[in-house]
């Protein structure tokens, strides 16, 4: 389509990839088609598909099966509109200029009287949404996003929002639940398998959490995170040679993550290579010289090799930090004098 110039878009409601909104939506994010008239056919007339259809910028609405006369007059209808903005439009958009300037208490009022006229208005209850946010309320934030995502599971920008905002702040299962909204929407977006694998791990969904992360690795196959994760899910599984070769593929890709070269260090020690931990646990320090849990890893790794002396070293290192470290006071206490 980028390489054409399009008079008008006729679109069928259903398409194999996507429905007709979906591609509405996705198409007037280019400049160049914003203003171009957009007929949609659809066996069914649905009062929220209506509604839908008009919030992402549809012109015409079009109901199967229809005579060739009023085909002509659709046309004819969306040709003369060129998408010129309906009352709820330009009252979003004003609600919207106000809240870019600062005009908060204005910006609320106005989006409060769209959404009593129009309460299907996704991006009217997106708006309330951003202006809890701004005023520091999350929890009200997070329940207006619901709104606006529940009328329009294709209004990408509140569900993009609210993801991100549960990644935070949780809880993990609703998290689940919306980042798999989006994923099924966007199935080739890594964004949402590496959120989907992370939540699914952090409930002690192992096998789901090993899927998402293999398809996220599938999708972008230099996305170190993914890796990171995989090695980190391994590790709990106790499958550490798994957890070493996804943590080296990791580092690979991003030699600076100290975490990696952490969780590396570790895997080692556990499969018995001990300087190669060593290794790993010093190149971390380096990034990272005042990190008590690696100095204490360091200390372990001294130990285990029979350096006491280095070990007692890091151990105290790490208790000048953490007086009350419980770890390296067990550690310390253990070594031959």
């Amino acid at each position: 389509l980028l390489t054409l110039e399009v008079g008008l878009f006729i679109c069928e409601w259903s398409l194999k990839e996507q429905n007709g909104i979906q591609f509405c939506r996705e198409i007037r994010e280019n400049n160049r088609f914003q203003s171009v008239p957009f007929l949609l056919l659809s066996v069914e007339n649905l009062k929220k598909d209506v509604v839908l259809a008009g919030e992402v910028g549809i012109d015409g609405y079009l109901l199967k099966p229809f005579s060739y006369e009023e085909f002509r007059d659709s046309i004819l209808h969306v040709l003369k509109v060129q998408h010129t903005p309906s009352v709820i439009n330009k009252n979003l958009a004003e609600a919207r200029t106000l809240l870019e300037s600062g005009d908060v208490t204005e910006a609320e009022d106005l989006y409060k009287r769209i959404v009593a006229e129009s309460p299907l208005s996704a991006r009217a209850w997106h708006g309330l949404a951003q202006i809890a946010d701004k005023q520091g309320d999350t929890g009200k934030a997070v329940e207006l996003l619901k709104r606006s995502v529940d009328i329009n599971p294709d209004y990408i920008d509140a569900l993009r929002e609210l993801i991100e905002t549960l990644s935070v702040r949780g809880p993990v299962r609703e998290l689940i639940l919306y980042a798999q909204k989006a994923h099924e929407a966007s199935p080739e977006n890594p964004k949402y398998t590496l959120i989907l694998a992370r939540a699914h791990l952090e409930e002690e969904e192992y096998s789901l959490s090993e899927q998402f992360f293999k398809r996220t690795i599938r999708l972008s196959p230099k996305l170190a995170q993914a890796y990171k994760g995989l090695g980190r899910l391994y590790m709990i599984q106790e499958d550490y040679d798994s957890a070493m070769k996804n943590f080296e593929r990791a580092l690979d890709l991003d030699e600076q993550d100290v975490s990696t070269l952490n969780s590396l260090g570790m895997t080692y020690i556990k499969l018995g290579k001990y300087q190669n931990g060593i290794d790993k646990y010093q190149a971390a320090l380096k990034i990272r010289p005042h990190d008590h849990r690696i100095l204490f890893n360091l200390g372990y790794a001294k130990e285990k090799v029979n350096d006491f002396q280095s070990a007692r070293y890091f151990y105290e290192q790490v208790l000048s930090m953490r007086p009350d470290f419980d770890k390296a006071i067990r550690r310390l206490k253990a070594l031959p004098k």
